[in-house]
């Protein structure tokens, strides 16, 4: 029997959705201190969906709840108390602890998203005047109960409709194709399971109601939705469009005005482990989009040059000694004089980082890697990476060599593969699961590294490991990269 979207509510609204572990830290050293701070308090409960649901559920269930409607943690903080405040932060379930790779990294996506739509609507109340912000500002964080709740507790299922969703790109015909039910009316059931402010539900698009306060909810969900995919995207720049009719602007306007947003919130989720839109607007002049550079051909970076340049010695620049016969040097111990260092022509370790040093400064690449091949060749690990700190790290990747994988084939000859949306049904069956964890699903590229003829290690890079895919020229220098630090350390 199929289940009702009321069945489901029922289910999902059992168990707590889980908060992150940098949350829970935080929240318990500032709960030691001798003085609580409740603005910094409230400031770190209120970004995190996961403990801001668990303070507004609690708010509804009190014996004497307030007349007004309170929808800042700020103020429902000293109504429950430091007791229960505690509680929560010894006994809500951590999300890193509860999910593993992709489900865990689904959350973590869904959170950001959240995260960002809170501040992009908090925003845009501040510039329309709407009295109130943080009403909208703690809707739009528990907008989308419902693929957190499914996140959480039913991954696999959820993982599906993820998957239907990138591949349709329509979320209602994916989640009723599934469910029988669409996300946002599970998003309105929840939302009265857990007693939550009407906005929430009222701001579902479900109703006839287009009241400036729900449209600024609805519209700062669907911003942040849509930027956390790309900034160059047709769909973003579709959505910035329906914001300049919103805040009765121009296009340019409405674009700076969503790109500051996003900045402020990128500063102030930092300490977070959040994927931030915000990082990709600081490489966005230099990477264009890849409908244009396929019809461009692409000139080699100029600077890559420099990786074929030795480190020069020192020994050469020693000043000479006096010549004059009259005078006689005076021999220094050997203790105190540092000897000259050794003269080396391309060390492996200096070329290796000064090319991660340009994949990710000079190709905007957020994450780059280069994983060493054992001696056995039974195990490809990261020897050196170089990365953005707002990106989870690629400092523990780790693979097995051993059994087949697409990692292993790029082994067997020098090769370079960018997986994309058009390959990524056929290449990533051939990644293992401990692998899937770490790199980005949805767009990477990877070369192998040969030294006269033998097999050391491959580079690997991608915008962060749920940032949107690699452009056309992106992969086309870091392949030039690749190839002038192998042909530099052959040399």
């Amino acid at each position: 029997m199929t289940q009702t979207v009321q069945d489901w509510a029922g289910k999902l609204s059992a168990n707590p959705l889980p908060v992150m572990q940098r949350t829970l830290t935080h929240v318990r050293d500032l709960l030691q201190k001798s003085s609580v701070n409740h603005n910094r308090l409230s400031e770190v409960i209120s970004r995190d969906p996961g403990f801001s649901l668990h303070i507004m559920q609690r708010l509804s269930n009190l014996p004497n709840p307030p007349k007004e409607a309170v929808t800042k943690i700020s103020l429902a903080i000293p109504l429950l108390g430091m007791g229960l405040i505690e509680q929560a932060s010894q006994t809500l379930p951590c999300l890193e602890d509860k999910l593993k790779g992709p489900p865990r990294r689904g959350l973590i996506d869904c959170y950001s998203r959240a995260a960002h739509a809170a501040f992009y609507a908090l925003g845009l109340a501040e510039t329309q005047g709407q009295a109130d912000g943080d009403a909208l500002y703690t809707a739009a964080l528990l907008h989308d109960l419902g693929e957190m709740a499914l996140w959480s507790a039913e991954p696999d299922l959820m993982r599906s409709i993820h998957a239907k969703i990138v591949d349709k790109n329509e979320r209602e015909s994916a989640a009723l194709e599934i469910l029988g039910f669409t996300l946002e009316e599970l998003n309105v059931q929840l939302s009265l399971q857990w007693r939550l402010p009407e906005l929430i539900h009222d701001s579902q698009g479900l109703s006839n109601s287009y009241q400036p306060r729900p449209l600024t909810v609805m519209l700062a969900s669907v911003l942040a939705r849509e930027s956390s995919l790309g900034w160059n995207l047709n769909r973003t720049h579709d959505d910035i469009e329906l914001l300049a009719e919103f805040l009765d602007i121009t296009h340019d306007k409405a674009s700076a005005q969503l790109h500051q947003l996003s900045a402020e919130a990128a500063r102030a989720l930092d300490v977070l482990p959040l994927p931030l839109p915000a990082f990709y607007l600081i490489c966005q002049d230099r990477v264009t989009e890849e409908s244009f550079q396929e019809s461009v051909p692409q000139k080699p970076l100029e600077q890559i040059e420099r990786v074929t340049d030795a480190p020069q010695s020192r020994a050469g620049t020693q000043p000479k000694p006096d010549s004059n016969p009259n005078v006689v040097p005076v021999e220094k111990p050997k203790a105190t004089v540092p000897p000259a260092p050794k003269k080396r022509i391309n060390p492996l370790q200096d070329l290796l980082n000064d090319a991660l040093q340009q994949m990710h400064e000079e190709l905007g690449l957020s994450r780059v890697m280069f994983a060493m091949l054992s001696p056995d060749k039974a195990t490809l690990k990261a020897r050196f990476v170089t990365e953005s700190d707002q990106q989870l790290s690629l400092k523990d990747f780790s693979l097995n060599t051993t059994k087949p994988s697409l990692f292993k084939i790029l082994m067997n000859k020098p090769q370079s593969i960018s997986l994309n949306r058009n390959n990524a049904e056929k290449y990533l069956p051939m990644i293992p699961q401990s692998a899937l964890e770490q790199i980005n699903p949805s767009g990477f590229i990877a070369m192998s590294v040969f030294i006269r003829g033998k097999p050391i290690g491959l580079f690997y890079g991608d915008n962060g490991l749920s940032g949107p895919g690699v452009t056309r020229q992106q992969y086309d220098n870091f392949k030039v990269i690749c190839q002038k630090t192998m042909q530099a350390v052959g040399a």
